[in-house]
């Protein structure tokens, strides 16, 4: 079941999210979109395969392959197994099967807001897992196999081989492929997770609050340097401080 509640200030998330606990639900998941539109579909079935390759398989097999061999020189650890190079290529920006969520309700909250300059109303959606044992670490899940053609989806931990999955919480959850000639049907539309047993919940936020949203994850350590621990996260919460009213008084004056 889906229930849909709208938020205007940061102070309003906590107390939603806190008043959550009471519900019977053993682990929380959140994903922030900065367009409330968007579906909980992985990125990979958003892309238009036409007659280009045979089915969501082999384009998988493709873009990864294509991964493995560019993204060496560029990593600090290398993956021991494909579990671990689609996280990596995940939380890179690659499309995959999987879909990225958090354990940390703020990280959602500032994917959700991150984007102030659209006027799209924002929105994040929490995922209340009824039992963990649908909540695999990696370890568990390799040497499982798990199975990706049952009725439902698994939740993956991952190993913390890089600093951006460790500071945003990332966990995922994996898919199983549709056929060629269909279309992956959006996680919250799926009918066997609208039972009762899981629980969504969509929390929406004003176009108009996200920036002041934005600011007060700033004053509570929820920044871009923090979601993103690298220079790129650096010089983009500079460049944030430098257009918002966060100018530091460490800026030496001459």
């Amino acid at each position: 079941m889906i229930s849909t509640h709208s938020i205007n200030s940061l102070s309003q998330y906590i107390d939603f999210i806190v008043n959550q606990e009471h519900r019977d639900i053993s682990q929380w998941l959140f994903r922030g979109h900065s367009d409330e539109t968007y579906e909980l579909t992985p990125s990979l079935f958003r892309i238009n395969i036409k007659d280009s390759f045979r089915d969501w398989n082999d384009v998988e097999k493709y873009i990864m392959t294509q991964f493995k061999k560019q993204a060496i020189p560029y990593l600090k650890y290398s993956p021991s197994n494909e579990l671990e190079w689609l996280a990596i290529a995940q939380h890179y920006g690659l499309p995959t099967r999987l879909l990225d969520w958090t354990t940390n309700a703020l990280v959602a909250l500032f994917f959700a807001v991150e984007n102030h300059y659209n006027d799209k109303n924002a929105n994040v959606w929490l995922y209340g897992i009824p039992s963990l044992n649908n909540c695999l670490e990696e370890s568990t899940w390799i040497s499982r196999r798990i199975d990706l053609d049952s009725n439902h989806e698994h939740i993956i931990f991952p190993n913390h081989i890089d600093s951006r999955i460790t500071n945003q919480s990332g966990c995922f959850t994996i898919h199983d492929f549709p056929e060629k000639n269909n279309v992956f049907i959006p996680l919250n539309e799926q009918k066997y997770n609208l039972s009762d047993a899981f629980t969504f919940v969509k929390i929406t936020i004003d176009a108009d609050k996200k920036k002041d949203i934005l600011n007060e994850l700033y004053y509570v350590g929820i920044h871009q340097e923090f979601i993103y621990p690298d220079l790129g996260g650096l010089t983009a919460k500079l460049k944030f401080e430098l257009n918002t009213t966060h100018k530091r008084n460490t800026i030496i004056k001459s």
